[in-house]
This record gives C-alpha cells, structure tokens and sequence, in this order.
C-alpha cells in the first residue's frame, strides 16, 4: 500500500534529498557511511537476491580499468538499521563487483559472501567517485541493464551512480537508489563542515 505524503513534508524530503546529493557528490566517502550518518544509526545489507556472475561490457570495463567481458559478481541488495528486523528499507543498491580486485583477507571474504556487511565498510580506506546523485530520476543506464524493479511501498527520492575505489583503484561500479523514509525521519546533522569548499576564483 502507498500512503500519500503532505506537500510540506513532500518539499521538505526533497530539500533534504538535495543536500545529500550534494554531499555525495562533493565527499569521497563511500555510500554506506554517507546515509548511516544522515540517519543517525548503523546500517547493515540485506540481500534482496543471490549474487550473480556478470560479463562486464565495454564501458564498464573501462571503468574498472578491466578487459571486457571480465567476470565480476552482481550484488543485488537493501541498507536497512543494523538492528530489529523491521526496520525500513533506506535505500537499493546494485555492486558490480571485481572481488579479486578487492584483496580482501579470509574474514572478510567470509563477510561477502555472508552479504550482510556493505561493501564500503569491508574495503579499508575505500573512496567514492561519483559519477552522479540527483533527485530527478535518471535514464535507464545500459550499465546496469535490467534493474530490479522497486517494491510499491518504496517511493526513490534520489538516485546515484559512482566508482568504489580501494588504494587508488576501482574496485566495483554501484548504482544506489535512497528512498524517501531516509529524508522523513529526524532532523540530519549539518553536514557543511564535510563538504569541501570551492575552489577560489581567479579575477582578471
């Protein structure tokens, strides 16, 4: 069932989901730790179905700095809180994953596959090279071909599309969707400080 939304808290959402966007297109933090500190919470993955072998095309080999048609694994899942278990769905991630690329040790491997852990918070150090956040939805993406559709219930506020990136190289290409609960709940910090200033101006 979707329930409607008041226009006020309607405009306010959106507001809201401008400044992440903004966010996470001015901090290379990855994704995860972006919306855990706007919620205010922990968050951990729940995998919305099995991985999957993917063959990587062209572009996104490119992307990856990868030769096409390298086997990756597809990573199909949810952010909800870390704990309870009916907690809301925050937001829809798909990963495009190259795990070799990852170095990951036996532990953390073993969290992969588990699928419960997101994938910036496994990659130590990792970085986030946004290729786009925007709240206006965004044309369907040959590279992610074939989306999963969005349950009725989960209305997208904003959509993103990055490079993760582990010692300077690119590990996985992901695709987030954030659903407007993320943007209705309390208050999100004031995230300024994180944002980093523009570039000065040269007058001539």
């Amino acid at each position: 069932m979707i329930h409607s939304v008041p226009a006020a808290h309607a405009d306010e959402a959106g507001a809201r989901a401008e400044t992440m966007a903004r966010f996470l297109r001015d901090v290379p933090v990855p994704f995860t730790r972006v919306l855990s500190l706007w919620v205010g919470y922990r968050l951990r993955r729940d995998p919305r179905q099995p991985d999957t072998r993917h063959h990587l095309t062209p572009r996104q080999a490119h992307l990856l700095g990868l030769p096409p048609h390298t086997e990756v694994t597809r990573r199909e899942g949810y952010l909800v809180p870390h704990l309870g278990d009916q907690g809301p769905r925050l937001a829809a991630i798909t990963a495009l994953v190259h795990q070799r690329g990852l170095e990951l040790d036996e532990p953390g491997r073993e969290e992969l596959s588990r699928g419960y852990t997101p994938l910036g918070m496994l990659v130590t150090g990792a970085r986030r090279a946004t290729h786009y956040a925007t709240t206006t939805r965004a044309p369907d993406d040959p590279d992610f071909a074939d989306p999963l559709p969005d349950d009725p219930d989960d209305v997208p506020a904003l959509w993103c599309q990055a490079t993760l990136l582990s010692a300077g190289r690119p590990v996985a290409l992901v695709r987030e969707t954030v659903y407007r609960v993320a943007f209705t709940g309390r208050r999100p910090p004031d995230l300024t400080p994180y944002l980093t200033p523009a570039p000065p101006r040269l007058v001539s």
